[in-house]
Order: structure tokens, then C-alpha cells, then sequence
């Protein structure tokens, strides 16, 4: 029911009452499973995050280049309940499944196990940004028109950048002017389908050269 509630409404409306009363009953009876509002949305998380596919791909390549697009449709379908995983420990044996299969794949293959970690943490919270964001534009730029949703916010995201950079200096800011079309250019899908190809090739091509022999990862000079 609390799934049902942040699909239709959003987190912010769930409540134990809004929850409870979805059963006929009062709030206190949730308060034998769940401690708190933030126990129950966090318990709707994991219940989100079973149901990832585990990764599958001929290589760690295509393996997580297919996890990152899964897990931001499964995210995307409820909407803003990517927020909720932000500095949130998941409690999903399946989310721990899916990690294991591209830990191993990667590992396997060659990537040193503290990138492949890293790569793995990154990848999560570069998908939830990504998601919430898409949430965020969706609530601001959305009405009733009755045209496709990611068209409206794309034109209407792209006229406000026109007018601001209408309004700049083109003596102060000529790249951004000149370039202005290549700056706004393509959809969500496409720039998420960018960022994580060069994720991916980056991680592809990281240098063995720059690991230290009794570590994984050089760590960067302090300033």
C-alpha cells in the first residue's frame, strides 16, 4: 500500500496513517513492524530493489551497461522514490545478487577489485541522480497538454536556457554561445545511454600503470 501511495503521489504523502487507513485500521498497528515513517519507506525501497533483474552479458561491459539501464526504468517507475536511496544501506538479497554478478565479472576479467567497487558505488548513485532529476523536471515542467511529457521538458528546459544565454555577453561567453545547440542537444535516454558508455571506458581503459603494488589504487596527492 505504501508502494501504491508514493507511485500515485509521491513520498512525501505516505504517512503510517495515510498507510494504515489503506487497511482500516489505525497507525499504531504499523508501528509493530515499522518504528517509524522512514522504516516503512526504506522497507518500500528494498521491496523495489528485489525485484532487479539479475545482470546478464557476454562481459562485464554489457553486463553493466544493462544493469545501469534496468535499475533507472525500475527506479523511474516509481516516481521520486530514487531519493529514498541516497545514503540508504540496501536490505535486498537480490540487490546484493546483482552486485555479486558484475563484482565477479569484472574482477574475472581483469578491472582491480577497488575500481570495480568504486565503479559499482558511482553507478548506483549516477543512476538515482539521474532518475530523481528526470522526477524533479517532470513535476516542474508538466502540465495538461496532452503532448509527450520528455518533449515538453526538453523544449521548455531548452527555451529557458535560450533566454539565459540570450541574455549573457557573447564577448564573455563565446563557447557557450556558439555551442549552445550541441549543449542542449539529445534526450534523457541518450544522455544517460552517454554517460554510462563512458563509464564503461573508462573503466575499460584505466591504466594498470597507475596501481601501486600493495594497493589497488594509487591514492591522489593531498594538497
Amino acid at each position: 500500500m505504501a508502494l501504491q501511495i508514493v507511485d500515485a503521489k509521491g513520498i512525501d504523502l505516505v504517512s503510517m496513517r495515510s498507510v494504515a487507513a489503506e487497511f482500516d485500521t489505525g497507525p499504531a498497528s504499523l508501528y509493530v513492524y515499522f518504528d517509524n515513517k522512514d522504516a516503512l519507506l526504506h522497507a518500500v525501497v528494498d521491496h523495489v530493489l528485489d525485484q532487479m533483474p539479475i545482470p546478464e552479458g557476454e562481459d562485464w561491459r554489457t553486463m553493466l551497461r544493462n544493469h545501469a539501464h534496468t535499475s533507472r526504468a525500475l527506479l523511474a517507475r516509481h516516481n521520486d522514490l530514487a531519493r529514498l536511496t541516497f545514503a540508504h544501506i540496501p536490505n535486498s538479497l537480490r540487490m546484493f545478487d546483482a552486485a555479486e554478478a558484475l563484482l565477479k565479472s569484472m574482477i574475472e576479467s581483469g578491472v582491480p577489485p577497488r575500481v570495480a567497487a568504486w565503479a559499482l558505488d558511482n553507478l548506483s548513485v549516477h543512476v538515482a541522480s539521474t532518475v530523481y532529476d528526470a522526477y524533479l523536471k517532470r513535476t516542474r515542467f508538466g502540465d495538461d497538454s496532452g503532448r509527450d511529457p520528455e518533449e515538453l521538458r526538453a523544449a521548455q528546459f531548452v527555451a529557458g536556457v535560450g533566454r539565459a544565454f540570450a541574455a549573457t555577453s557573447p564577448t564573455r561567453f563565446p563557447y557557450l554561445i556558439k555551442n549552445a545547440d550541441a549543449l542542449m542537444a539529445g534526450t534523457q535516454d541518450d544522455r544517460f545511454a552517454f554517460s554510462i558508455d563512458t563509464l564503461i571506458a573508462g573503466l575499460a581503459a584505466y591504466d594498470q600503470a597507475v596501481l601501486s603494488p600493495g594497493d589497488h589504487m594509487i591514492e591522489r596527492p593531498r594538497p
